[in-house]
């Protein structure tokens, strides 16, 4: 019988409205899931985030979650024993956004608990985010196994586990099979068009743009004209930091579904998205996927999924003149982007299709499942 799994991601539900790197990632983890052979449900779609740090607000969203976890549970104690999960997968519990739900129903049923991604905040002290972190290692403690896709990650995990006999790595990863088609029709014309995608929200997104922006002011003598994908609250202020190019030089789109914009990439030449402090970045393998050569920041972990020289090129984070000779070499230099682009294709199918992504999971996982059996069944 295929072994079911709770899936469950505290951030943002894998269906959330809202696109974002997160949402995607959280998509993929259940694809390759489900790809490796497991029956996958997607468990809560409660959102433990809290934007500040507060006591009152986590002892809410505790509350909540402590809720949730006991309604869940009751649920599944309510099914036949074989119907309910054999392990419960929580993807990217960090201080901002704990998991209140997975450790204790997967101690309830006895089941093994993974995480994946699971970190901690940059921003505000240590002391801001205390409680969200102690959760956070309560749970990685308890956790089976813990994917790990960074660097970063890694090193956090090495603080509170006393060795990483249960830390797996997974290269970040996508589905080419679930990418739409390439649109055959799309070729390079006499002025190269650049691509930037984002969110447009205060904070690191924003801060992208006006990046890109002050960038391209410093080539502004070259051909090339912008498609600007995504929307906003900050958009107002991001079309401000455009508005001394021509309008015929920029195309604003809007926010688009996720095809819409493998669609815009086949109709560009090459990504420019700086990636300021951006914790992994997969737009840059959706672009390297479509054959686009990137130009970003080697900022944190973008260095995963980018390879400078490679696929694309890579300056140091803040450095926007350095980041403007890079694209000024990547505009004036087609031979350069075509070959850039062919090695993002063979770099993103060979190192992050979600085939390699599906084994290193199921690897991991299934010694577990033959020594767990749903709670109220008996051994065989």
């Amino acid at each position: 019988m295929t072994a079911r799994i709770a899936f469950y991601a505290p951030l943002k539900p894998p269906d959330h409205p809202i696109p974002s790197g997160d949402r995607e990632i959280a998509r993929l983890m259940m694809a390759a899931l489900r790809r490796a052979g497991y029956d996958v449900e997607l468990s809560s779609r409660f959102i433990s985030y809290q934007k500040r740090p507060s006591s009152e607000i986590f002892a809410q969203r505790r509350a909540e979650g402590e809720a949730a976890a006991a309604a869940i549970l009751a649920r599944l104690r309510s099914l036949d024993p074989t119907r309910r999960p054999r392990l419960w997968f929580t993807y990217h519990p960090y201080c901002k956004a704990p998991d209140w739900l997975g450790p204790r129903i997967s101690k309830a049923l006895d089941i093994p608990y993974v995480t994946a991604e699971a970190c901690r905040t940059r921003q505000d002290s240590d002391a801001d985010w205390a409680q969200g972190r102690n959760s956070v290692r309560s749970a990685i403690r308890h956790a089976t196994v813990n994917f790990c896709l960074k660097p970063s990650d890694r090193a956090y995990l090495t603080e509170i586990l006393p060795s990483l006999g249960r830390v797996r790595t997974l290269a970040p990863f996508l589905d080419l099979d679930a990418l739409p088609p390439r649109n055959a029709s799309s070729t390079e014309g006499p002025v190269p068009t650049i691509v930037a995608a984002g969110m447009m929200r205060p904070g690191k997104k924003e801060a992208c743009f006006l990046i890109l922006a002050d960038a391209l002011k410093r080539i502004e003598q070259l051909p090339w004209r912008l498609v600007l994908i995504g929307d906003g609250p900050a958009r107002p202020r991001i079309e401000a930091a455009f508005s001394s190019f021509s309008a015929e030089r920029l195309e604003w789109t809007g926010a688009l579904s996720h095809d819409d914009v493998i669609a815009a990439f086949d109709r560009a030449d090459l990504l420019a998205w700086p990636g300021y402090r951006e914790p992994i970045g997969m737009v840059y393998l959706e672009a390297a996927a479509r054959g686009l050569p990137v130009a970003a920041f080697s900022s944190l972990g973008v260095p995963l999924v980018v390879e400078d020289g490679t696929t694309g090129l890579l300056t140091p984070e803040g450095d926007i003149g350095a980041y403007a000779q890079a694209l000024h070499r990547l505009v004036s230099d087609s031979d350069l982007r075509r070959r850039l682009g062919a090695a993002g294709r063979d770099f993103v199918r060979e190192k992050h299709d979600i085939r390699t992504a599906s084994e290193t999971m199921r690897t991991a996982i299934d010694p577990f499942l033959v020594h767990s059996r749903p709670e109220g069944t008996c051994a065989n």
